[in-house]
C-alpha cells in the first residue's frame, strides 16, 4: 500500500511541507470547515494518483502554477518498503531509490511500474488493465470520471462495452471466457485467411451470393447434360477411363514434343560453343599470310600487337566457354532423364483407343466450365460455413459473457442494497445495475432521479466494487459529496472507515458533520489544508495581488 508521499513543491507557511504519511483503511484529506477553494484538495488526490502511475497531475494547476517537479512517494508490501520518484517532466520514468530518496540508477518504464503494481497488489487477472482498474474509481475533479448518471463509465469517452469488460476483468472472470475468446478469434482468423486467400486468388473467387449460386447449379446441371450426350454420340461409346488416359496420353506426348523441341535447341548452342573453343575467335598465322597477299602495304606489326591482346582475351573466354559448355551438357543430361520418363510413361499406357481430338477437346472445355462453376459454388458454401462457425462462437461467448454478468449484477446489487440500508432508518430503494446484454448496461436508482439519490448511487457503487472485488484503494473527490444529505453522508463516511482497504478521500465543512462523523474525518486527516499559506503549494493563485 502506499504509505509515504512529499515533493519539494509541497510547502506551508513558506516552508517545506513534511511528508505525508498513510496508512490502511481512511486517509482524509481536510480542507477548511467554510469549504474555502483552491487550497490544494484535488490535486493532493491527482498527486496520489501520480504515484499510482496516473497522468492527470500533470495537467493539474499545480504544475502549472510551480512548475515541473518531483513527486518522491513509498510503497510497503509484505513488510519491506519500496522507495520512488517520479518527475512530472519526465513521467513515464519511475526512478527506484534508497530509504533517503536517493536515486540508485534503476528505474521502471511507467508500463513496468504498474504491472509491478499489478503483481503487488495480486491483481494479475486476464484482461486486466492496472491503470484502467484504479482510474476508475479515483473519481478526482479533473479525470473527467464523475459522471453521476453513468458511474460505470470510469474512463472518459469508455463505451458501454469497454465498461463491463473492465469490470468482468476486476472480477477476474475473464479466466471463465478465455477459451470463448479464443475460440472466436481462431474462427475470426480462418475467415480472414479465407478471404485473404480469395483475394489474392489463391482459391476461387466467390460467386455473388445465394442468387448466383443457384444459377451455377441450373448451369452445372445444364454443361453435365451436354456432356453425358456427347458421351452418348461418341462413334465407339467411350468409357470416362478411356477418354482420360487418352487425354493424359495427349498431354504426355505434347510434354515430349516440347522436351524434344529444347534438346535440340540445346545442342546447337553446344555446338557452337564447342566450334568457339576448337576454332578460336582469333585470326591464325596463316590468316595474316592471307591478308598481306591481297593488301600488300598492311601494316602488319600493328596487327600482331592486336592479335597478342586478342590471343590473352581468347583465353579468358575459352574458360567461359568451357564453363557454359560443361553447363549445356548438364542441362541436356536433366531433359533426356525427363525425356525418357515420359517415354516411360506413355509406353506403360500403351494402346487406349482411337479418340479424335475434336472430341477430346470438347470433352475437356465441358469438364473444365463444370469444374470451375463447381468450384465458385464450393467457395461460397465454405465461407459461409467459416461465417456460420464464427457467428456460432460468438453466441457462445457472448451468452457466457452475460452468464457471467448475471452473477456480478447480482453480487453489486446485493452489496449495494446492504450498503443503501445501512444509510437510512426508513428502508429506500438502492442504486441498481442490470446488464442487458454482453455490452449493455442500465444503472438507476428507481423513482429517484435527484442529484443527491445519483452522487449517493455512484459512490456506493465505488464501494460495492471495493468490497467484493481485489480493487485496492478508490479515491473521492469533496465534489461528491456537496449535494448528500447528512444521514447518507454519515453512514458513507462509517463505510470509509470500516475496511483496510486504503481509501483516499477530500472533505471540506466538516463542521456541519454530526460528532460522531467529525471524529472519523479528525482521526484520520493525513493532510490538513486551508488558506493563509497552509495550501499544498503554500500559496493560493486566485487572490489577485
Amino acid at each position: 500500500m502506499l504509505i509515504e508521499m512529499k515533493s519539494p513543491a509541497f510547502k506551508k507557511q513558506g516552508g517545506k511541507r513534511p511528508p505525508i504519511h498513510f496508512k490502511e483503511g481512511l486517509n482524509v484529506v481536510l480542507g477548511k470547515e467554510d469549504g474555502a477553494m483552491s487550497i490544494g484538495k484535488s490535486s493532493s488526490l491527482l498527486a496520489i494518483d501520480f504515484a499510482f502511475g496516473g497522468d492527470t497531475y500533470i495537467k493539474s494547476d499545480g504544475v502549472k502554477k510551480e512548475g515541473h517537479h518531483t513527486v518522491f512517494f513509498t510503497f510497503e508490501f509484505d513488510g519491506e518498503k519500496f522507495y520512488f520518484a517520479r518527475n512530472t517532466g519526465d513521467s513515464n520514468t519511475i526512478f527506484i531509490c534508497d530509504k533517503n530518496y536517493e536515486l540508485t540508477g534503476e528505474q521502471y518504464t511507467k508500463d513496468e511500474y504498474t504491472t509491478w503494481l499489478k503483481e503487488k497488489y495480486h491483481l494479475d487477472f486476464v484482461g486486466l488493465s492496472f491503470r484502467t482498474a484504479l482510474s476508475s474509481f479515483f473519481r478526482i475533479y479533473g479525470k473527467k470520471n464523475t459522471d453521476e448518471l453513468n458511474p460505470l463509465q470510469g474512463i472518459p469517452g469508455q463505451n458501454m462495452d469497454k465498461s463491463i469488460s473492465s469490470i468482468v476483468a476486476l472480477f477476474d472472470r475473464f479466466k471463465d471466457i478465455e477459451e470463448f475468446k479464443a475460440n472466436v478469434t481462431e474462427h475470426k482468423r480462418k475467415l480472414d485467411a479465407y478471404k485473404e486467400a480469395r483475394r489474392y486468388q489463391f482459391i476461387s473467387d466467390l460467386v455473388g451470393g445465394q442468387k448466383k449460386y443457384e444459377e451455377n447449379l441450373a448451369i452445372i446441371r445444364d454443361l453435365e447434360l451436354q456432356l453425358a450426350t456427347l458421351m452418348e454420340e461418341a462413334e465407339k461409346g467411350h468409357s470416362e477411363e478411356e477418354i482420360e488416359l487418352n487425354k493424359k496420353k495427349a498431354a504426355l506426348t505434347n510434354e515430349k514434343l516440347n522436351i524434344e523441341n529444347a534438346i535440340h535447341s540445346k545442342e546447337m548452342k553446344l555446338r557452337l560453343v564447342s566450334m568457339s573453343l576448337e576454332y578460336g575467335l582469333y585470326p591464325t598465322e596463316a590468316d595474316m599470310t592471307a591478308l598481306q597477299e591481297y593488301f600488300p602495304g598492311v601494316n602488319l606489326r600493328k596487327l600482331y600487337e592486336v592479335e597478342r591482346y586478342h590471343q590473352k582475351l581468347a583465353k579468358i573466354l575459352d574458360a567461359q566457354f568451357a564453363d557454359e559448355k560443361t553447363a549445356i551438357d548438364g542441362e541436356i543430361s536433366i531433359l533426356r532423364q525427363h525425356l525418357d520418363g515420359i517415354n516411360a510413361q506413355i509406353k506403360e499406357l500403351g494402346f487406349v483407343g482411337n479418340i479424335s481430338r475434336e472430341f477430346l477437346d470438347r470433352h475437356s472445355a465441358l469438364k473444365a466450365e463444370i469444374d470451375a462453376l463447381k468450384n465458385q459454388n464450393q467457395a461460397f458454401l465454405t465461407q459461409n460455413e467459416l461465417q456460420a462457425a464464427k457467428a456460432k462462437a460468438d453466441e457462445i461467448l457472448k451468452r457466457s459473457i452475460e452468464d457471467i454478468l448475471r452473477e456480478i449484477e447480482d453480487t453489486l446489487n446485493s452489496k449495494m442494497k446492504e450498503f443503501n440500508d445501512s444509510l437510512f432508518t426508513t428502508k429506500k430503494k438502492p442504486p441498481h445495475v442490470h446488464f442487458n446484454a454482453y455490452n449493455s448496461y442500465k444503472f438507476e436508482t428507481p423513482d429517484n432521479t435527484g442529484t443527491g439519490s445519483n452522487f449517493k448511487g455512484m459512490i456506493v457503487y465505488d464501494l460495492a466494487v471495493l468490497f467484493t472485488t481485489a480493487l485496492p484503494a478508490l479515491a473521492h473527490d469533496s465534489l461528491l459529496f456537496k449535494n448528500l444529505g447528512k444521514d447518507v453522508e454519515d453512514g458513507i463516511i462509517r463505510i470509509y472507515n470500516s475496511t483496510k482497504k486504503q481509501i483516499f478521500i477530500a472533505y471540506d465543512k466538516q463542521g456541519d458533520c454530526r460528532p460522531e462523523t467529525q471524529k472519523i474525518l479528525e482521526d484520520n486527516c493525513v493532510l490538513r489544508l486551508s488558506t493563509d499559506n497552509c495550501e499544498l503549494y503554500g500559496r493560493s493563485w486566485d487572490t489577485e495581488e
